[in-house]
């Protein structure tokens, strides 16, 4: 199997990482905030504050590097599954002081869920890549990745990690799924089956 994931939110937590630096740079959003949509509209701030705050990750030497592992991830079982299928981490980050993305998006993927030599491609174009990939599954927390994989790879099962920011969105071909772990266990159920 061809199996997609992205990164940020789905096995990096990004978004525990940001708000922290919102409220380091402006006294807000509260430590533990949860963004409720993809403009992070409760997070009180204007538009220039979060330039400020991306202007902030952009200055970070290597600042993918340094992430923590999102809550539902097997480190066991992902490497696993990279070990019995191609694995392709798929990410769209801004660039920062140091590395590539790409090289910090690898290093992250090896250092902390344990899968060597691991395939980052970066790309905000998912729906082109996933086509030229063959994926037969994806995960995604971004509502409109998703449907962009669906419609360049129809017969890709593509599932959604349940997150804050996309809770108003809803198809009835795309999987909402709690966690990692959740759409590994679709993955495996329906390798097995085949």
């Amino acid at each position: 199997m061809r199996i997609g994931v992205d990164l940020d939110d789905v096995l990096v937590d990004f978004m525990g990482e940001f708000t922290n630096i919102c409220h380091d740079l402006f006294g807000k959003p509260e430590i533990g905030t949860k963004a409720v949509d993809w403009e992070w509209s409760n997070f009180g701030l204007t538009q220039d504050q979060f330039d400020q705050a991306w202007t902030k990750v952009k200055s970070v030497y290597d600042f993918w590097t340094d992430l923590e592992v999102e809550d539902g991830v097997s480190k066991d079982r992902l490497s696993a599954l990279a070990w019995q299928h191609e694995l392709f981490f798929i990410t769209a980050r801004v660039a920062s002081k140091g590395a590539s993305v790409q090289w910090q998006s690898s290093w992250w993927v090896e250092h902390n869920i344990g899968i060597l030599y691991p395939t980052v491609l970066v790309s905000y174009d998912k729906g082109p890549l996933a086509a030229a990939l063959k994926l037969d599954y994806f995960i995604d927390d971004r509502p409109k990745n998703c449907l962009e994989i669906k419609q360049a790879v129809p017969t890709c099962k593509v599932c959604l990690k349940d997150s804050s920011h996309n809770q108003t969105f809803s198809h009835p071909e795309i999987v909402r799924v709690q966690d990692m772990n959740e759409f590994m266990d679709i993955v495996e159920a329906e390798c097995k089956m085949q």
